[in-house]
């Protein structure tokens, strides 16, 4: 039997700030800062996610490297 997984509902107004994030974090220089807007970013997406969902920092770094 396949898993399923409802799809994630962001508001748009999330999204914005998503997009706000990872542009900010693309065009910083300094590793402490990139994982600092990597970290708040996290706890954006984390109170949008179903309860008990996990998502690592990690997670967060790779979504913005593939979303680049």
């Amino acid at each position: 039997m396949p898993i399923t997984r409802n799809p994630l509902e962001i508001p748009p107004e999330v999204a914005r700030q998503f997009a706000a994030k990872m542009q900010a974090f693309h065009a910083e220089y300094s590793p402490l800062k990139r994982d600092e807007i990597a970290a708040d970013t996290r706890h954006l997406l984390l109170q949008h996610m179903p309860k008990g969902a996990k998502l690592r920092l990690a997670d967060v770094l790779e979504l913005f490297d593939l979303m680049r």
